[in-house]
């Protein structure tokens, strides 16, 4: 465990805790939809919580190699919201086009 007060680690457990809670709520968003553009943002906050939760991790055990898994995480998480944002303006515009 990295060289933190008890008060400091009793706070950063805390966080973890509120930050699973914001997971949970994400993921409650990201199944109910209502539409493909809610489940995207859902996905990418989810994708930006863990990054938030693997970072408190990676300092509350001292485990610098944490820090390459979360930069590699996020670098996949930008890949993929970027492809799937393109699909669904794709899937818009030729909604738009086949309307009469």
């Amino acid at each position: 465990m990295a060289e933190c007060t008890p008060v400091l680690g009793g706070i950063l457990v805390g966080v973890l805790c509120v930050l699973t809670l914001v997971l949970l709520a994400c993921l409650a968003r990201a199944i109910r939809g209502p539409r493909y553009t809610d489940r995207l943002i859902a996905l990418n906050m989810i994708c930006t919580v863990v990054i938030l939760l693997l970072s408190v991790l990676s300092y509350l055990l001292g485990a610098s190699y944490l820090v390459d898994v979360i930069i590699l995480y996020g670098l996949l998480n930008l890949l993929a919201v970027a492809v799937l944002s393109r699909i669904s303006i794709r899937h818009h515009r030729e909604r738009r086009e086949e309307e009469p």
